[in-house]
């Protein structure tokens, strides 16, 4: 057998890799999201949950999220399907975007789960129904408006271009945030009124399952409010008041909804390690008043590092937590690696647990640049937020500052017109008086703005030493690249030797397997022709024994057929007698119910006379003796 050529034989084994690694993902997902949603009332483990959202990374959408979760019981379990709503939430936030994209296709599904399980009215019946409505509206919302991500977060130029500057894209933004709102304080109102208040629910299993999921709500309602806020102000500079009076009442019956919302959830002991929930002003803005909006502060949702407890299990996917990027290895040390593999390639020794070993480490570096990039990017918007805040609040400082100036300016003016005209001694000590308060007010104002710029040129130094960070991490990303590259340049070479090697010892193999089925066939020949020259002498003596039983049989059958003729003849005589004797005695039945019949019928003739004499009354009386 000919060998095939080495470049047939390279595709084929690269395909089979890649379908190896394609099934160990797919293995490796489904192990982890069943952990995620698993039977238990317990809240979701954070890492399963992230293993699950780094796979839509890896994979570039959620195709194998949603073939793993397709075959859960989500109609069968209830609170499967109450952790299947807070994953699906998690990774629409926080996973890759197509991973919206790949949702918005089941849509359908989530429709008939809510309905399903609405018909439950107890226990978590009525959560899932407004969770299912919650992500569907949420789903809808992002198909409507493709440029906010799935985590809501831009900046302020960005939610300008999202309005493209239009009242009317604006008008009806507003009204979609406000329905989206809507769906939150439906879901966080049900989790509050299937809970015992008056008891620590918080600190129990139970509790805990249905509070995790407020979490990302606290997070998207926390942006969806600000930029509530700040597309009201605009459409307030843009419309008569008259206009959005709805607007304003909506948003007030939201705002009273969402202040008791956040400050419930910050009382819960259970939130105080997980998230840092923002508290709402006691008033809400006032929109006819276009400076008010100086006063705005966005409100920060901060979420500590987690740490997960240790358990007695193996973590899938090479896990790695996203808050400790120190456990990515340096460029030296994959200098290090690259110089040892170059060793073992001139000393043509490789081993498939090197090459495996090469492809975890490439894994896991592209999974750590993913969440440099995701952390970095996180970092610049909380910054630049604040940045914007602070800007804010300086322009209303400014603003202060000024209208305090033309207060003093015109108090100056009013003094000098007085100094020159005759007036009165107290109104000139009034009017000093007035203006020194001025005065002190300017200075107050004054030192409040110098303190707000010291503070705004920390930050800014800040925000710079963030940008050179980034610069930094830019150039060990790039390090990382081309070590990237070289490393899988060594792979490929590796891969490539190791199916040479593979492809040669495959036809040592199979020359090596032909011998021995060569041997091994020809001594099973040798011993099946002993087998049949036995069988054949066995055969042998058995046909003379059956010949002599045969002839034995025969004499027996002859003398047998001449006891069966005489006994046919025997049985013959015996027929033909019984027949005479059925005849005679047949005959001889018939004569005497012959004679019987008229032995009868002379019977009944007798009796009929009698009667018919004793009835008549001539004989009667002339048979009666005389008295």
């Amino acid at each position: 057998m000919c060998a095939l050529p080495l470049s047939k034989v390279l595709p084929q084994r690269k395909s089979n890799s890649l379908d190896a690694e394609r099934e160990n993902f797919e293995r490796s997902q489904s192990i982890s999201i069943s952990k995620a949603i698993n039977c238990q009332e317990s809240p979701v483990k954070e890492k399963h949950v992230r293993s699950a959202i780094i796979g839509t990374f890896t994979e570039k959408g959620a195709g194998t999220f949603w073939s793993v979760v397709m075959k859960l019981p989500l109609q069968g379990n209830p609170i499967v399907c109450w952790k299947f709503c807070h994953v699906l939430h998690k990774v629409i936030r926080e996973g890759h975007h197509n991973a919206i994209l790949d949702s918005q296709k089941y849509q359908t599904s989530i429709k008939d789960l809510g309905k399903l399980w609405g018909l439950l009215k107890d226990g978590y019946g009525r959560l899932i129904q407004c969770y299912c409505i919650l992500l569907i509206s949420k789903l809808e919302f992002h198909r409507k408006n493709p440029r906010f991500p799935g985590n809501l977060s831009v900046t302020d130029e960005q939610l300008d271009d999202i309005g493209e500057r239009d009242v009317n894209v604006f008008f009806q933004l507003s009204c979609e945030f406000f329905d989206y709102m809507d769906e939150i304080l439906a879901l966080q109102a049900a989790v509050f009124g299937s809970l015992d208040m008056s008891r620590s629910n918080s600190m129990t299993n139970c509790g805990q399952c249905r509070l995790a999921p407020l979490i990302p709500c606290i997070q998207d309602s926390s942006q969806l409010y600000d930029y509530t806020v700040k597309v009201l102000f605009k459409l307030h500079a843009a419309l008569p008041p008259d206009t959005l009076i709805g607007h304003r009442e909506r948003f007030l019956q939201q705002f009273k909804k969402l202040q008791q919302f956040y400050l419930s959830a910050s009382n819960l002991q259970y939130f105080k390690h997980l998230i840092h929930v923002p508290l709402l002003p006691e008033k809400p803005p006032n929109f006819l008043i276009a400076s008010d909006l100086s006063a705005h502060v966005s409100p920060v949702v901060i979420l500590p590092p987690h740490t997960d407890t240790p358990e007695n299990e193996t973590v899938d996917m090479n896990l790695i937590d996203t808050t400790v990027p120190k456990a990515c290895p340096s460029p030296d040390v994959l200098e290090g690696i690259l110089l040892k593999n170059e060793h073992h390639q001139r000393n043509g020794a490789s081993s498939p647990d090197q090459v495996s070993e090469k492809d975890m480490l490439i894994e896991k570096l592209h999974r750590e640049i993913e969440l440099l990039k995701m952390d970095i990017q996180r970092i610049r918007i909380e910054y630049e937020r604040k940045i914007d805040d602070l800007k804010r609040q300086m322009v209303g400082l400014e603003a202060q500052i000024a209208e305090q100036d033309r207060i003093i300016q015109q108090l100056k003016d009013e003094n000098e017109r007085l100094s020159q005209s005759t007036v009165s001694e107290n109104e000139t000590q009034e009017i000093v008086l007035k203006l020194s308060e001025a005065e002190k007010k300017a200075k107050s104002q004054e030192e409040k703005f110098l303190k707000m710029k010291e503070v705004y040129g920390k930050l800014r130094e800040e925000h710079i030493a963030l940008i050179r960070g980034k610069a930094d991490c830019d150039k060990q990303n790039a390090a990382f690249k081309t070590s990237l590259e070289a490393v899988e340049l060594e792979k490929k070479s590796l891969n490539q030797m190791v199916n040479e090697l593979k492809s040669a010892r495959n036809t040592e193999t199979e020359k090596l397997q032909k011998s021995e089925s060569y041997e091994m066939q020809l001594s099973t020949l040798s011993q099946e022709k002993e087998n049949l020259l036995k069988t054949n002498l066995e055969l042998e003596e058995t046909l003379s024994a059956m010949k002599s039983e045969f002839s034995v049989l025969e004499k027996e059958l002859s003398g047998v057929t001449g006891t069966i003729h005489e006994l046919d003849s025997k049985l013959k005589d015996a027929k033909d007698q019984y027949s005479l004797l059925e005849e005679k005695n047949r005959n001889e039945s018939n004569k005497k119910n012959s004679y019987l019949n008229c032995v009868f019928k002379e019977a009944e003739h007798i009796v009929q006379v009698a009667v018919d004499d004793f009835d008549n009354p001539v004989l009667s009386v002339n048979n009666c003796p005389p008295g």
